[in-house]
């Protein structure tokens, strides 16, 4: 005979995790919402000073330079799909766009470790909705080295715009330096000797770790990091998926110079051609040292200063053009992720679990 539930046992443990979701939800939305009050507080003088800024200017050729931002961002959520789809995977669009967007709000409002926390919300959305662990790291790595590369070849670029042969060179070993050691580590994974030593280092490592993690103690670590790095290496990486990625963060970068190109023209001020890839590259590397959140004042004063210095701009024409220009490029993308995140903070792995769900067991 069937007995009835006992109200006092508590919900099913399905009913809990539906219930640990909501208030996880719930707390998500209140800490964006505290953080977007917050800087409004912090930076509301600066906000006001950038709203008179802003007066005077052509707002249709600020909305073209937020339309092209949007493109921007619309590449690397293309990029996502044909990484994760190269190792078998898939992502949707409506899921690639919303982990982008999401996950670079969070890289900009996010103090510090902007950039870590984006990437560990990323790997986190794209795993709930069933790729391996394995293949969502190889998609995180592949496109931190395409997004690398791509950007030397910017700054290379505009180095040599200005005839600087010296600044191309450096570019380059710059990019040698960062890109160079992850190839060199996703060959090794593909042989099975080095990748027995690699094994055995990171066991070294975790076991030295786990005297003070304790999460760390009593696993199998060493058959684990075979496994991870096993299934690293079985990923193949064909010619066409490498040379899509790297075209599509190629047109990331190039999609944001133009945006700042447009801020110009926004302004009445003319493009500096020749010295307008570099203008744009020290505001790109202030915003890389994430010493506030989203780059705020720091950003503004290297690239203003940059326009002024480099391209020749008088300082009534190159801060208003910095003010749009952070306008579509920050704001714009940060409210829209901001706005994602409020509306449902769990959608991508509600799907995930959806789709695992009406899998046939076996």
């Amino acid at each position: 005979m069937p007995q009835a539930q006992d109200p006092s046992s508590g919900a099913s443990p399905t009913g809990r995790r539906s219930a640990r979701r909501r208030v996880r939800n719930l707390v998500l939305r209140a800490a964006l919402l505290v953080a977007a009050g917050a800087a409004v507080v912090v930076f509301r003088d600066r906000i006001a000073e950038w709203w008179d800024g802003l007066v005077g200017i052509a707002w249709s050729w600020v909305a073209l330079a937020a339309l092209t931002q949007l493109l921007s961002l619309h590449f690397l959520v293309l990029q996502q799909r044909v990484l994760v789809r190269a190792g078998g995977g898939d992502v949707p669009l409506r899921h690639a766009t919303t982990t982008i967007y999401a996950g670079n709000t969070i890289a900009s409002t996010v103090p510090v470790a902007g950039a870590p926390a984006s990437a560990a919300y990323t790997y986190t959305r794209l795993h709930a909705l069933g790729n391996s662990p394995a293949l969502v790291g190889w998609a995180l790595a592949v496109s931190g080295i395409a997004a690398t590369a791509t950007l030397a070849v910017v700054l290379a670029v505009g180095s040599a715009a200005t005839g600087s042969l010296w600044g191309a060179l450096g570019a380059f070993f710059a990019t040698a330096a960062g890109v160079v050691p992850v190839l060199g580590l996703v060959l090794v994974l593909r042989h099975e000797r080095s990748r027995t030593v690699v094994v055995r280092l990171a066991t070294r490592v975790v076991t030295a770790l786990a005297r003070w993690i304790r999460s760390l103690r009593g696993r199998d670590v060493a058959r684990r990091i075979d496994e991870l790095l096993t299934s690293l290496g079985a990923i193949r990486l064909s010619f066409g998926t490498a040379t899509a990625a790297g075209l599509f963060a190629l047109a990331n970068w190039v999609l944001d110079v133009a945006g700042l190109a447009l801020a110009l023209v926004a302004v009445g001020a003319p493009i500096p051609w020749q010295g307008l890839l570099l203008a744009w590259a020290a505001g790109a590397l202030a915003s890389s040292a994430r010493l506030t959140p989203g780059g705020i004042g720091v950003v503004e004063a290297a690239l203003a200063s940059a326009l002024i210095a480099v391209a020749g701009l008088p300082a009534s024409q190159a801060v208003p053009a910095v003010l749009v220009y952070r306008l579509v490029s920050l704001w714009l993308p940060v409210g829209i992720g901001a706005l994602l995140l409020l509306a449902d903070p769990g959608s991508t792995a509600r799907g995930g679990r959806r789709r695992h769900a009406s899998t046939p067991a076996s």
